[in-house]
């Protein structure tokens, strides 16, 4: 495997940021089930980490020589991949300007049916909002264990931010309210392309995990919407025992290979 980890300055955030990308190869410390079809996949961390939680926590590495997949892992910080209102660009970083710096520096393929966002708890969130923001370049999106609705969050889960200023400096002064949920982004998605062009969902949490419900409840109002999307959900919680074995099931599914029975 080529691992490479390297500094880009990036003009949406105002400072030098960090990436790691993974590139398959022609070695052989893995048996690949797909070859000759390199795709991309951007995967974005979880709250309070940065872009070697992947790298240190999954078999990632393997996973992108079986399945054929360049991963490329940006610095996100705690923004829940937003614009700040009053501040940096993250998602214009991740969605605008990482991937045209991508395709510059490595030639990767950018097509739609090549392209996939996966991430976890908030990189779930973020990797939602990026597909459901720009249906037209991904086919594919896997939310594991996603924050599904920030209000929710922030009413349930306070503990995890630096209080009511946090909220405000990502959210806005009024904080996280019912626009910022996946469903809502959801509905404006379709109300702008068509449900045909919304990209696959699939959705994973483990059962002991306590955003199980919210999860849930999310994968109810996709099928409800007509969305195609998928829910899985086993033992487990929100840790990356669960998340490297649910990156594995979701890439074979990207793959259009088959997925054991859980």
């Amino acid at each position: 495997m080529s691992t490479l980890s390297g500094d880009f300055y990036s003009r949406s955030l105002r400072v030098t940021q960090h990436v790691n990308v993974i590139l398959p190869d022609d070695s052989e410390d893995f048996w690949t089930e797909i070859d000759n079809d390199l795709k991309v996949l951007y995967l974005l961390h979880g709250l309070g980490s940065n872009a070697d939680e992947w790298a240190r926590f999954s078999m990632v590495e393997a996973f992108a020589k079986v399945y054929d997949f360049a991963v490329v892992m940006p610095d996100g910080n705690r923004s829940f991949y937003l614009d700040a209102p009053t501040g940096p660009r993250y998602f214009e970083w991740v969605s605008e300007e990482l991937p045209e710096l991508v395709h510059t520096w490595f030639r990767l393929p950018r097509d739609r049916e090549h392209t996939f966002v996966c991430g976890e708890s908030m990189g779930g969130y973020g990797a939602l909002r990026m597909a459901l923001a720009h249906p037209e370049r991904f086919a594919g999106v896997a939310a594991l264990s996603a924050v599904t609705d920030p209000a929710a969050l922030a009413e349930h889960f306070s503990d995890l931010f630096w209080g009511d200023a946090e909220m405000r400096a990502v959210f806005g002064e009024a904080g996280p309210d019912e626009e910022h949920s996946v469903e809502s982004l959801a509905r404006t998605a379709i109300s702008q392309v068509g449900i045909d062009s919304i990209p696959r969902i699939i959705q994973m949490v483990g059962e002991d995990d306590p955003f199980c419900p919210y999860v849930r409840g999310l994968a109810e109002a996709l099928a409800r919407l007509g969305c195609r999307s998928t829910f899985e959900s086993w033992p487990g919680r929100h840790d990356f025992l669960f998340w490297n074995g649910a990156l594995d099931r979701a890439l074979r599914m990207f793959s259009g290979l088959e997925v054991p029975s859980l």
